[in-house]
């Protein structure tokens, strides 16, 4: 037999949601802010937006170093390790505070700097004047800003994900009446735009900070244990978040020179339109890689070769189906989106804004299957795979392509170099896979990277999915079976028979709603006289260890299964997390 899909396609959505939202929130007041900054400011705001772009991305390159803060979580959970999770969680979020208060200070400083630097070209003191004052209203909310984004994306492990949503809504609504205020009744120009953007952030923060009133969540802050090596680890696994950022940084301020030397600040215009035009469509397609990444993740810890092969067509097939079409319309729906972020009386930037968002349309269609591939391979370990694909995607291509083909043929090279770094991308994809693998990937899973040895044997493997009572007596007997046949003693076949009866029954029987589908799904695995079962439902928690505590002085044939198993094991760990029951037990 083998589990259904149902709970692992479940988590990947939750997933998806929650970190989706959360890079969401991160960004989403900015593309607000364009909106506004174009349709009320003019031209000459839309074009400092889009010099001041790549300082914003700066900002946020080494805070998202500590985005691996969810797959190193995930790692835990998946192994129940919880006061792991709560030292990892603990210790990112102190240098998060660090950091952030660091680069708010920085920020505020080097301001006037700035503002000289990235618009001297224009010469246009009002657009310099714009940049610094912006920089400067900005950096009372990034304190807020990145804690946010941190905690958003941990909402849906802490089985939380309504905050998350709740936390951007309230956000969103926030940066948007503050920025119509900004305009229509204070007329605070950019510096009010960017004092809206952080107060918005503030309210975000108020309201995912309402999560650790629950006295049922999972992670909880700590200083005991604490171990800055875990930083590290983090690092490494957010690095690509890092790598986006930092290559969209170095990409536009490569982009924004050529621009001006062959064209002019009208130019500039049209690619901060495109860049807002595109922002919350990035982000989604970042967060498909974050979730892909932490599944992948929770997969790999449990050697699950067959989960990881439904993770990787699962997350392909969404992105296809959502993201290559909607990069289709894109392209040849252009100009309605780049009005959204400019008056249409700047003719010049609407016109470039739309041809640059056609050309990006493009591009999109094949680089958005990289972000879950390349997610797959730092869920499983094979970073520098996933780091190669994110620096050329992000950074390599597009620069080469772009500034190549924009000094040979003028505004429509650069346009042709964003649709020929979007073909390259995917095709870096499948030769990092081919290099591998020694074949070309066809389907999904033919991009995964895994060792011939990686996971259980199908001899060593039982695997199934209990819906109701019958379904879960006549999968005990089949472990029974399964264990005797593989030369286990009848007593701990039986016994082992007798918890999954008892545990997985009890699940079905009491653990849901009545109406709702029970889902519960076994993953067994035995060899040599060894064992692992992991149990894994949606239904209401239940710690069989915590039961057995409040339990033991009760009837002792009452939860026999259960006692006898637990004495048996090496090791037994629960925790509900990513709403869902997870029981691991080392026999």
């Amino acid at each position: 037999m083998k589990t259904d899909t149902h709970l692992m396609n479940k988590m990947f959505r939750g997933i998806l949601i929650t970190n989706a939202i959360s890079i969401v929130a991160g960004i989403a007041c900015v593309m607000i802010d364009g909106i506004v900054t174009g349709q009320f400011l003019g031209a000459d705001a839309v074009t400092a937006s889009g010099l001041l772009h790549p300082v914003v991305m700066l900002i946020n390159l080494i805070g998202g170093l500590l985005g691996g803060v969810g797959v190193m979580c995930t790692r835990y959970m998946g192994k129940a390790q919880k006061d792991r999770v709560d030292q990892v969680y603990s210790i990112v979020m102190i240098a998060a505070f660090i950091y952030a208060v660091v680069s708010a200070a920085m920020v505020y400083v080097l301001a006037p700097w700035l503002g000289q630097a990235l618009g001297a070209k224009t010469g246009s003191p009002e657009i310099i004047d714009m940049i610094k004052v912006y920089l400067r209203g900005l950096c009372p909310g990034l304190v807020f800003m990145r804690f946010t984004v941190l905690l958003s994306g941990l909402m849906m492990l802490d089985n939380d994900k309504k905050r998350s949503m709740m936390a951007m809504g309230a956000t969103l609504v926030a940066d948007a009446a503050f920025d119509l205020l900004n305009v229509t009744v204070f007329h605070g120009g950019m510096f009010g735009m960017a004092i809206a953007t952080s107060l918005s952030n503030v309210v975000g923060f108020a309201v995912i900070m309402t999560h650790f009133l629950r006295k049922d969540r999972v992670i909880h802050f700590t200083t005991k244990g604490l171990k800055v090596r875990d930083l590290g680890d983090v690092a490494l696994r957010g690095i690509p978040h890092a790598i986006n950022m930092g290559c969209q940084a170095a990409r536009v301020l490569c982009f924004n020179a050529l621009l001006l030397s062959i064209a002019d600040k009208t130019a500039v215009a049209g690619l901060s339109i495109t860049t807002n035009a595109f922002s919350i469509i990035f982000a989604l397609v970042l967060g498909m890689f974050v979730s892909t990444s932490i599944l992948s993740s929770l997969m790999y810890s449990e050697e699950d070769r067959r989960g990881l092969e439904h993770t990787i067509t699962l997350a392909v097939k969404i992105t296809v189906a959502l993201f290559v079409v909607l990069g289709a319309v894109i392209a040849v729906f252009p100009r309605p989106l780049a009005l959204l972020f400019v008056n249409r009386s700047a003719i010049g930037a609407v016109d470039q804004g739309a041809a640059f968002i056609r050309a990006w349309g493009i591009q999109f269609m094949f680089m958005a299957v990289t972000f879950p591939i390349s997610g797959t391979y730092q869920g499983t370990g094979r970073l520098r795979d996933s780091y190669f694909i994110d620096i050329m995607r992000e950074g390599v291509l597009p620069i080469a392509c772009v500034m190549s083909l924009g000094k040979a043929f003028g505004i429509h090279g650069v346009e042709a170099g964003f649709a020929l770094a979007g073909i390259l991308s995917l095709a870096t994809a499948v030769l990092v896979s081919f290099v591998h693998n020694r074949k070309l990937p066809l389907r999904p899973k033919d991009f995964l990277i895994l060792g011939d040895d990686f996971g259980a044997k199908p001899e060593e493997l039982y695997e199934a999915t209990m819906h109701e009572l019958d379904g879960v007596i006549k999968v005990s007997e089949d472990v029974r079976n399964f264990c005797i046949e593989r030369g286990a003693e009848k007593h701990k076949a039986n016994m082992l028979a007798l918890f999954i009866e008892e545990m997985a029954g009890n699940t079905v029987e009491h653990g849901y709603d009545k109406g709702r589908k029970a889902s519960v799904d076994l993953r067994f695995v035995y060899h040599d006289g060894t064992g692992v079962i992991r149990l894994r439902d949606d239904g209401r928690p239940f710690d069989p260890v915590r039961w057995l505590d409040k339990n033991s002085g009760d009837d002792p044939a009452s939860g026999l299964g259960i006692r006898v198993v637990t004495g048996l094991a090496k090791n037994v760990d629960y925790m509900a997390s990513m709403e869902m029951n997870n029981l691991l037990i080392e026999l």
